[in-house]
């Protein structure tokens, strides 16, 4: 891990894509596209993806170590759940889909991907900066800060910060999908 010019963390870039990603030249590419920064330290400038990395250490049952997402009932989650995404893996770990998006994120990214795999949507660089923060959370079962534009549908101007975390289903302490909490802005000077 290495510090960024305003001393945050940075995680190393070591390749983890996936075998599902196509080539190079690949025709969901944008102008800008590029990998998301990950902040395994969740220097968080917004409150809604704190409050939400809050929530989920405040649900983990004595004795494990992630919640099933069991525990995080619609009623409980009613100011997060417009900007909450549920993302789930194929048996190998290495292909994402998303299970669940909330209405904030489809109106910020202009389209709906409920149902539809990563490699569906999203351009090599942008399935990488995902891949990258989903490995990272499987290895150290904790929440990861990630952050950057929204390039990668054509609105580099806005700004995205949010926390994954991960979560079991059926098997106890077992990570079987991500919940991930989103938050939009400004662009911050060293944010981005």
């Amino acid at each position: 891990m290495r510090a960024s010019s305003c001393g945050r963390a940075i995680l190393p870039q070591t390749d983890m894509r996936p075998p599902s990603m196509g080539p190079a030249q690949d025709p969901r590419r944008r102008d800008g596209d590029k990998p998301f920064v990950s902040d395994p330290e969740l220097n968080f400038w917004s409150a809604r993806p704190r409050a939400f990395a809050a929530t989920w250490r405040a649900r983990i049952p004595a004795g494990l170590t992630i919640p099933p997402r069991q525990v995080f009932a619609p009623e409980s989650l009613v100011e997060f759940l417009p900007y909450l995404l549920i993302v789930e893996m194929d048996e190998t770990q290495q292909r994402y889909r998303n299970r669940l998006v909330g209405t904030e994120v489809v109106a910020h990214a202009g389209r709906d991907t409920t149902g539809k795999w990563f490699d569906e949507i999203y351009s090599e660089a942008t399935q990488y900066g995902h891949h990258r923060a989903h490995q990272w959370v499987l290895q150290h079962r904790r929440p990861l800060r990630v952050h950057g534009t929204m390039a990668y549908v054509d609105r580099g101007y806005m700004a995205v910060e949010s926390v994954v975390v991960p979560v079991s289903l059926n098997r106890p302490d077992s990570i079987e999908q991500f919940m991930i909490c989103v938050a939009y802005g400004d662009l911050q000077k060293n944010d981005i």
